[in-house]
């Protein structure tokens, strides 16, 4: 009887750790979203934290093409992970570092592998050609802080984003840049005067990123 009893318990326990597990898996929230090829997929929701903003370029998954050895192989809806520098994928993998990977979105940017600081990494192309304007992302979490008192406002940790501009060369130069004049008409200093005409009449700011990708796609004309 003592048995049956140690063998009813054990067993209820189990059922009670095997329900816990499931309850955790049941929790996670999951939406459908229609994959590139018109098929429903499940798109597993990162869990909530109180972190404030996410560690991602794209507030949303973006349609995107992704190109090997300049082949077109699949349509698919990604997302850039700054954190962990990887472009995930709703179905549920991430891109390769590799020198020969392009994904291009249908929202007009691009995303390839650049050699800096010693390692592969992803670069967001915002204007292609024989001089391109490319951007790095990161964030870091923030950490908040307590009130100390009634004065203040307790604080969420919440992600930070930086932007590093750069200027690839014909020649593969990678050359770092500050939104200010000075950096980029020292880059482009052989066509320093069309430049600056150029900007003027156009009424152009150094300092915006859309004006810059202007400048950058003109100088390539000269």
């Amino acid at each position: 009887m003592k048995k049956l009893f140690l063998a009813l318990l054990l067993l209820q326990s189990s059922l009670v750790v095997a329900q816990a597990k499931n309850g955790s898996v049941a929790g996670a929230e999951e939406t459908s979203d229609m994959s590139a090829y018109g098929t429903r997929v499940v798109v597993k929701k990162p869990p909530k934290y109180s972190v404030q903003g996410h560690q991602y370029y794209e507030d949303e998954n973006k349609l995107a093409s992704v190109y090997v050895n300049g082949k077109k192989m699949r349509r698919a809806y990604v997302r850039y992970n700054t954190l962990n520098d990887e472009i995930e994928v709703t179905e549920v993998f991430n891109i390769l570092k590799k020198e020969n990977i392009r994904v291009v979105l249908d929202e007009g940017y691009v995303y390839k592998m650049l050699e800096y600081e010693g390692t592969k990494q992803f670069f967001v192309f915002l204007k292609e050609g024989k001089n391109s304007l490319v951007m790095k992302v990161e964030k870091k979490i923030k950490q908040g802080q307590n009130a100390i008192d009634a004065y203040e406002k307790t604080t969420n940790d919440k992600y930070i984003e930086k932007r590093n501009y750069f200027i690839l060369k014909a020649g593969g130069e990678l050359l770092k840049i500050r939104l200010k004049q000075k950096d980029i008409l020292k880059v482009f200093e052989d066509k320093k005067s069309e430049i600056e005409k150029y900007v003027s009449s156009k009424r152009l700011n150094y300092k915006k990123e859309n004006d810059l990708m202007r400048i950058v796609g003109y100088y390539n004309t000269l």
